[in-house]
């Protein structure tokens, strides 16, 4: 049995887990499935870049919806000049809430990074950021994990269906080798862990 897109893993979690009533149910194991990969693998597939332009006199900008991680972030062009992260309190404290000109510092509060100085012209900031990985669906049929490691996807859906079908003696055998293949995955890569530096002061 081939597992290449989203419906080949739905016939298979269904045949795996010898169950035919589940077919409304099995949608909701991939989407668990997914939550947990997401924050279990660490493979290079994940990283993604984006560019933010910033508004003048505003110092916030939206970050990914699907970001997990930040890598990089660098006001782009000659140089991309980088970004250094501070703390809230220090970045209050550091530049106050009239001083404009090229950002040159950020924070995270929420889903926004913000700013410091606050812009005085429009910015390109590009981001390398760790992306969630990409939710399978009717019409997003594939994804890079499904492509290279179906056997990670169909162990964490079978894993996220434990609850759910209760006191199945198979459990202990997936989750043995849903293990496997996330170890497998994270030691394949070459890359993992973060550049994103916090300064001391």
């Amino acid at each position: 049995m081939s597992i290449t897109n989203y419906s080949e893993l739905q016939t298979a979690v269904a045949s795996w887990l010898n169950r035919s009533d589940l077919t409304a149910n099995i949608t909701d194991f991939i989407t668990l499935a997914e939550a947990q990969l997401s924050a279990e693998v660490q493979g290079r597939l994940m990283d993604t870049k984006t560019t933010l332009s910033t508004v003048i006199g505003v110092n916030t900008v939206a970050l990914p919806t699907d970001m997990l991680e930040m890598r990089r972030f660098v006001v782009a062009g000659a140089g991309d000049q980088p970004l250094s992260y501070r703390t809230p309190d220090e970045i209050s404290v550091e530049f106050p809430n009239d001083y404009a000109g090229q950002p040159i510092v950020f924070t995270v509060i929420g889903a926004n990074a913000e700013l410091s100085p606050i812009p005085d012209a429009v910015y390109s900031l590009e981001l390398t950021y760790r992306q969630r990985i990409p939710a399978l669906s009717v019409s997003n049929t594939t994804n890079w994990l499904l492509t290279n490691w179906p056997n990670a996807y169909l162990y964490a859906c079978l894993l996220a269906a434990a609850p759910f079908i209760m006191n199945d003696e198979r459990l202990s055998v997936w989750a043995q080798l849903y293990s496997q293949a996330i170890t497998g995955i994270n030691n394949v890569d070459w890359y993992s862990g973060t550049t994103m530096k916090v300064s001391a002061r």
